[in-house]
This record gives structure tokens, sequence and C-alpha cells, in this order.
């Protein structure tokens, strides 16, 4: 048998997966269907556990990580059809945001990176020793935002800040590239309501990935099938329990006010650990 022929073979067997693919997926519609009027959930790592034990069962040691794979990858982008589906027929989209834009008369600023405010009067900015007294300002509406360095490009990202993000239940609406002779810094401004305007392209999110292996190559493989662009990544430690975790802080190219990203943020929220939308903002370039 020469390659032509072997070729021909594949061509066949290309033609069997796409038919039986077609109604994997009409099966996955049904299951959605079902699944959205019981309110049952789509993701049930247990179970897809059990039909890979069972259907790896006889196949030849040398294929068993392949197939396993092959099994993942089809149960991951069923379950991505699932997400879409129940968000049409249950409109269960688990995050409010507001579409009105937002302005800031009061921000808030740590003292020491008051120099970096451009987009406020000094005047108006209130002055505060901590990213902690900036949450409590900010809680008791003596602010009505905050303004702060998120990251010095290429050398850290925040944690304060990202603490402050996290803690305080806020979100950024607005983050820019301010130059200074070689370094770079993000500054970001930040508010106590998620705003989504049809000029944002970047989204950020912080999540906990559980604690197996391949559960972020999982994550980001899921993030891809929605032909998203990841323009940052970074992960943080943290203690839990006897072990450690990660939090992970994404931000992706992308607008929120899109069935596609409410779909994929829908998905990340349940089958992720933790899960937060962090802000929507413009970003012009890279950063």
């Amino acid at each position: 048998m020469d390659l032509s022929e072997v070729r021909k073979n594949i061509d066949r067997v290309d033609g069997e997966i796409r038919r039986l693919f077609v109604e994997r997926m009409q099966l996955a519609d049904q299951v959605a269907c079902i699944k959205a009027q019981t309110e049952d959930k789509i993701y049930k790592p247990e179970r897809e556990e059990i039909i890979i034990r069972k259907q790896t069962e006889g196949i030849e040691p040398k294929l068993v990580r392949e197939y396993t794979a092959l099994i993942k990858r089809i149960m991951e982008i069923s379950r991505k059809y699932q997400y879409g589906r129940t968000m049409e027929l249950r409109q269960c989209f688990p995050f409010s945001y507001t579409t009105q834009p937002v302005i800031i008369k009061k921000p808030a600023m740590v003292k020491e990176e008051l120099y970096v405010c451009d987009t406020f009067s000094k005047d108006s900015v209130l002055t505060v020793d901590s990213y902690e007294e900036m949450g409590m300002r900010i809680r008791e509406k003596k602010a009505d935002g905050g303004m702060g360095i998120i990251e010095e490009v290429g050398v850290g990202v925040s944690d304060e800040l990202h603490n402050l993000l996290l803690r305080e239940n806020l979100y950024i609406t607005d983050c820019r590239v301010q130059k200074d002779g070689k370094s770079r810094r993000k500054v970001a401004t930040f508010i106590d309501r998620l705003v989504v305007l049809p000029s944002h392209n970047r989204v950020k999110v912080m999540f906990e990935c559980p604690n197996h292996s391949g559960s972020i190559s999982s994550i980001l493989s899921m993030i891809s099938d929605y032909g998203v662009n990841l323009t940052e990544i970074h992960s943080r430690p943290f203690r839990k329990e006897d072990s450690w975790n990660y939090m992970f802080f994404v931000e992706m190219n992308a607008n929120i006010d899109t069935r596609e990203i409410r779909a994929l943020l829908y998905q990340l929220s349940q089958e992720t650990m933790q899960f937060k939308i962090l802000g929507s903002y413009a970003c012009e370039g890279d950063f």
C-alpha cells in the first residue's frame, strides 16, 4: 500500500468521524434542552471519569493516552456547545453589568502614586495611605472610585491592588499604559460596579483551578475554543488547607456584551473553583 492509498483511507475515516461528530452534537443539544428544564449541572467531572475508564477498556496500551485525550476533547467541545444553548434557553448569565458610562468625580489614590494621575484634577483626588484605606473610603462613598498602578510592565504586578479588587468587589473600567523613559506601567481606574461599553475590547478575570493534572491546560483550551486571544496571564500561589493552589489572573481580548463571551464567562464560572470578573475596558495596541 502506497501513501496515496493510505491518504484515501484517512479521508474515508475522517468523513466517518465528521458524520459521528454531527450526531454527537445533536445528542449534546438534546442533553442541553433537558438540563435547561431541570437546571441540572452541565459539568460533572465524576461522570466524565467513569466514561473515560469505560471507553478506554481494551484499548492498546500504547494508544490509551491518545484516546483519552480525544475523549476529553470531545466532552469539552460538547460542554462548550451545551453552555451556549443553556444561555439561549434559560437566559442565565450569572453576572450583572450596566452598559451606561459612569463618570468618576472623586477618585481615591495612595499618596505615593499620585504622580501617575493624569485623567483627573489632583485637587479632586482623595489621597489615602494604603489600598486597604482606599477600599474603606469607596465603601463609605467618600470616593466614587479608585486609581492605582496595577503593573510595572516586565517587572511585576501589584498584589495589593489585585487583593483590593477581589476583597471589595471592584471592577476596572479603564486601564492605560504610561511610559517613563524605558519603563512602562499600567494604571487602572476602578469602581464598584461592572460597566461594559461597545468600545471595550478587554476583559480581566480571576479564577482558581482545581488542583490536578491538566486543569489549567483544559481551561486555556476552553478559552481558545471560543476564539479568544489572551493578552495577559499571571498566577499567584496561596495556601489552601494542607496544600498549595494558584489563582490565575487573565486578560482577554473580548467584549462581555456578546453571546459568545457571556457563554465563555458562564462556563468558566461553572468549571473553576473560584471565579470573578475584575473589569471591562478599552485598550489600543499591546501592553
